[in-house]
């Protein structure tokens, strides 16, 4: 594995001796296993949520062509369905998104702020082994019932809602809650540890509102982190008594209260979900700048944006609970739902307006960054239907509310991280990947998603192909009362194929650039060739902050696009994706 070392790639350190790391000298497995370097500890992430992200996409393939198959069940036993879809759902949440997140706030923040290492180096190296003791404990099961030692793994959702958690007596179901705890407990840290470090440690020189987009979204990412994950600890703790000691908190035969667990569990779920998604808005708000080559338009707005998004997400809890009765309380909550809007609709624009009339560069990072904003668009129309009362209650417990989900939590979170994947995989590695494999994966995992979602959604509101307005029903492990739904199950596994198709060669695109990619220091450096767009963590300190005043040529002038990452009418070259400028004879 190809992991550049941390005094390479001429950074300047602006606190401390650069390279000032005791593990340096140590080599092989325990260089990774005793690491306290942010950059190292950053591959560690990486590799960690790309290897969950095969397996819980391997799931999410298995239960997807059994639906397809037929609307009884063909492969998986009623119970092995809900397992599946219960482990794709706790892996791609827990151990997907936010690893991949953590991967760029520990190798980046550090190069976005000038400093040499993390606050608490030591607590951000148990933050990446927090991943494998958690995976390990929820993939544990899987082996258990294939020996016959134990039931399946946990089957009672992502949300574990009682009386499922509670009646299964299986370790399956103990090894999920043990599992995502680890993770919890471990990101908990790591999230104190991101704040403390953005808060104390950036150069003197950087104020507030010098910060890059990226850093600001890390910033409102980890204040909803912090607040949230408590909740769910607490929520999977008083579950894990309850089965384990005889406890009693959501049992109702037992005095206990279900209804007690959703307000709990909400309470953490919704500002969960915006903790998936900015930081993936973070890293499209910096591509978008990049490779339009224009400042971030309206920054301040945009910041105050998220700030009103960040306090309104944990205002609205109560609209997954319209279906349970609350009576006019719920009001308030569609008001505070329907806040949220105003929030992303900043962001819209000023991704768009950013764009407009710019020099579009269409690299990998950039096709994956237009379809966060396009994904935000569709998952916000969606999210005003189910921000009412009236419409929610009617698409609550169907497949709507499965496609929304994703649709939100894949195309924008998802994507903005994919993206980041691209933009920063040679900053991180060394060496840059295959362009061409690149964007046939941008291609098939956009359509296949955007796909495969819009089919679920088609699904759960009456109008998929041949449904004759029958819905597809949230939660359920089969389709047998609706046989008619099969077509679009068919439709929805093809279309997951074809982006399970393009994960196939994202994979071996990344393995294979290890070895054998060609070495950069900075892909992009030809393709901002003469544009004074500073960027941190390629350029270095000092650094300030590209605005339309100081960036030559952002004016008024006619911008173009050029396809393969070179730049508009107005040069004499060609940039393929990254790579070395090739003179095309144009006029100069």
């Amino acid at each position: 594995m190809s992991v550049r070392h941390p005094t390479e790639g001429g950074d300047e350190q602006a606190h401390g001796e650069p390279g000032e790391h005791d593990d340096h000298e140590l080599t092989g497995w325990r260089y990774w296993l005793y690491t306290t370097d942010h950059k190292v500890i950053g591959i560690i992430y990486l590799w960690h949520a790309l290897f969950a992200f095969a397996l819980g996409g391997l799931a999410a393939l298995i239960f997807r062509t059994d639906l397809a198959a037929s609307p009884d069940m063909v492969y998986l036993s009623l119970l092995g369905y809900n397992a599946l879809v219960s482990v794709h759902a706790l892996t791609m949440i827990f151990f997907v998104i936010l690893p991949l997140q953590g991967a760029f706030f520990n190798y980046m923040l550090p190069l976005f702020l000038g400093v040499d290492e993390m606050a608490w180096p030591r607590m951000n190296a148990l933050g990446a082994w927090g991943i494998s003791a958690g995976l390990i404990v929820l993939y544990t099961p899987f082996f258990t019932n294939f020996l016959g030692l134990s039931g399946v793994p946990t089957a009672a959702g992502w949300f574990q809602y009682p009386p499922l958690n509670t009646m299964m007596n299986s370790f399956g179901q103990d090894a999920g809650i043990i599992g995502v705890a680890i993770l919890a407990i471990t990101s908990t840290g790591s999230a104190a540890n991101f704040f403390v470090t953005i808060l104390n440690e950036r150069d003197p020189e950087m104020g507030w509102f010098d910060l890059p987009p990226f850093v600001w979204f890390t910033v409102f990412t980890v204040i909803l982190a912090l607040y949230s994950i408590p909740w769910v600890l607490d929520a999977w703790s008083m579950v894990w008594l309850e089965r384990n000691l005889g406890m009693s908190f959501f049992n109702a035969r037992a005095g206990g209260d279900p209804l007690l667990y959703q307000w709990i569990f909400w309470t953490f779920g919704h500002p969960e979900v915006y903790v998936l998604v900015l930081p993936g808005m973070g890293i499209a708000a910096e591509v978008i700048s990049r490779f339009s080559e224009r400042p971030l338009y309206g920054y301040k707005p945009l910041i105050a944006s998220m700030a009103v998004i960040t306090v309104a997400s944990v205002s609205v809890w109560g609209h997954h609970m319209f279906a349970t009765g609350l009576a006019a309380s719920r009001y308030a909550f569609m008001v505070f739902s329907m806040a949220i809007f105003l929030g992303f609709g900043v962001y819209i624009y000023s991704m768009v307006a950013t764009m407009w009339k710019g020099r579009i560069h269409l690299t990998t990072p950039m096709l994956f960054s237009i379809a966060v904003v396009v994904g935000l668009i569709y998952s916000g129309m969606d999210g005003a239907f189910l921000g009412q009362p009236a419409t929610d209650i009617q698409f609550h417990s169907t497949y709507f509310i499965v496609g929304h989900f994703h649709f939100t939590i894949v195309t924008v979170g998802l994507f903005g991280l994919l993206a980041g994947v691209y933009y920063w995989y040679p900053r991180m590695t060394g060496r840059m990947y295959d362009t061409r494999l690149a964007k046939f994966h941008a291609f098939a995992t956009i359509v296949g998603m955007f796909g495969l979602f819009f089919t679920m959604g088609l699904l759960g509101d009456g109008n998929a192909p041949g449904a004759d307005g029958v819905i597809m029903m949230r939660r359920y492990a089969t389709y047998t009362y609706a046989p008619q739904l099969q077509l679009a199950h068919i439709l929805a596994t093809g279309f997951a194929l074809f982006a399970g198709v393009g994960q196939v060669a994202f994979f071996a695109n990344l393995l294979w650039s290890l070895r054998s990619g060609d070495e950069v220091d900075d892909p992009w450096d030809d393709l901002f060739s003469g544009q004074d767009m500073p960027s941190p963590e390629w350029d270095g300190f000092p650094y300030w902050p590209p605005t339309p005043g100081s960036i030559p040529g952002t004016g008024d002038e006619s911008g173009g696009i050029a396809h393969d990452g070179g730049a508009g009418d107005e040069s004499g070259g060609v940039a393929h994706d990254g790579g070395t400028a090739e003179e095309t004879g144009g006029d100069d």
